[in-house]
């Protein structure tokens, strides 16, 4: 019963449109439907477990292929209850990020019965389907081991599940999120695979930035990423084709590279580009897409079709959310000779006490034109991601940018 599309069973149940979400930061209200005043902004969060009444009742979300879905008041329901349970669990938003994009997928937040489950039937319920025994906002399998039927049909305790960990419900067995290793370095999407064994693993990031905007509209989770998480810009397995540094590679391309150039092997165009560190979009334009974090230094992502662009300048963006997909913009103009993200590195205006130790591009007696950018791959060691595999990138032809 895996939701692989838009359009769902018919809604067998709805529950009052008067939902409790959370009392968080800043609420934003982008596509809602609410009787309140928008601008009025509700106290920080400083309980986990607390929770507020509001007249949300319906929210339009959009996926990375434009495909949107207006999301009900059972749905926001639900959404709230994954939000408040990774909070009181001391989930990062970045693993709330995962669960909500997980449910939309699975259940598009709706709580499934499932016909071939007979005590399923029993609970309240929004839809009903038939995929083997998966039940729930997250279709988790009672002969899986996630829990008995009754625990599943409960959206507590099914995102109490996803989440695993210490405090989670199956000891680990199986693995929920907290239980994978590394998975706040994994792409969001195969951090979601890598709990929910998917035979279709490439639809999770699909929906990461609809996760977002329910985030945002609900108020969000009270455990930020914080500036010293950061996330890998491509899904692994990825390389290095170009490096930091004086090159010759022809056409227009720039003879001195103050960035790496990373691609996926194989099918390198149209795989998804994530922020590594979270920021208010600044620029953007034809070549480039920058963010700029809280600290003050300015990363940058290149080569992306505008059109592939999935943020804008204004938005906020969190680390590991997908901004947009690898392309080969610049062709045109001999810029790029195959689709790969640049990423680079702009620290004028730090403010960051480790980031002001690396040397800039002036310091190492480079190009000028790049006086104030520094080594990618030295910048993302500060933040405890290192971008090379097994202490080495292979090295290909250049594909430029």
């Amino acid at each position: 019963m895996r939701w692989l599309g838009l359009a769902a069973a018919p809604l067998l149940f709805l529950v009052a449109p008067v939902l409790a979400v959370l009392a968080v930061l800043g609420t934003l209200f982008v596509g809602i439907t609410t009787s309140g005043d928008p601008d009025q902004q509700p106290e920080a969060c400083t309980s986990t477990s607390a929770v507020a009444t509001s007249t949300v009742s319906e929210l339009q979300v959009q996926n990375s292929d434009g495909d949107s879905v207006t999301l009900g008041a059972s749905q926001l329901e639900n959404a709230a209850t994954i939000i408040a349970v990774g909070n009181e669990m001391g989930v990062s938003s970045r693993g709330v990020r995962i669960a909500l994009m997980t449910a939309l997928v699975e259940s598009t937040l709706k709580m499934w019965a499932n016909s071939t489950v007979p005590e399923s039937l029993e609970h309240d319920h929004d839809a009903v389907g038939s995929d083997h025994d998966s039940v729930g906002l997250f279709q988790q399998r009672p002969s899986a081991g996630w829990g008995d039927v009754d625990e599943l049909m409960d959206a507590r305790y099914s995102a109490q599940a996803f989440y695993g960990g210490p405090e989670g419900p199956n000891g680990g067995r199986p693995a929920g999120l907290l239980d994978v290793p590394g998975w706040e370095q994994l792409g969001l999407g195969e951090a979601a695979q890598r709990v929910q064994v998917s035979a279709f693993p490439d639809r999770y990031d699909e929906w990461s930035s609809a996760a977002q905007q329910i985030i945002n509209a609900l108020g969000g989770a009270c455990v930020p990423s914080g500036s010293g998480e950061a996330a890998l810009p491509l899904n692994p397995p990825f390389i290095q084709t170009s490096g930091f540094g004086p090159r010759n590679i022809g056409g227009n391309a720039s003879t001195w590279h103050a960035a790496v150039d990373l691609i996926n092997p194989g099918v390198a165009c149209g795989q998804p580009v994530y922020a590594v560190l979270p920021g208010e979009v600044v620029f953007s334009n034809f070549l480039w897409l920058s963010i700029r974090h809280p600290d003050g230094f300015t990363v940058s992502y290149l080569h992306m079709e505008e059109g592939d662009h999935l943020v804008d300048v204004g938005d906020v963006v969190e680390a590991g959310q997908q901004i947009g997909r690898v392309g080969n913009a610049g062709a045109e103009q001999g810029m790029s000779f195959g689709c790969h993200l640049d990423l680079r590195i702009n620290v004028a205006g730090n403010t960051n006490p480790e980031v002001a130790k690396l040397d800039t591009v002036a310091d190492i007696g480079g190009d000028p034109a790049w006086s104030t950018y520094v080594h990618p791959l030295e910048f993302m060691r500060i933040f405890g991601v290192d971008l090379l595999v097994d202490g080495q990138a292979p090295q290909l032809q250049p594909v430029g940018g």
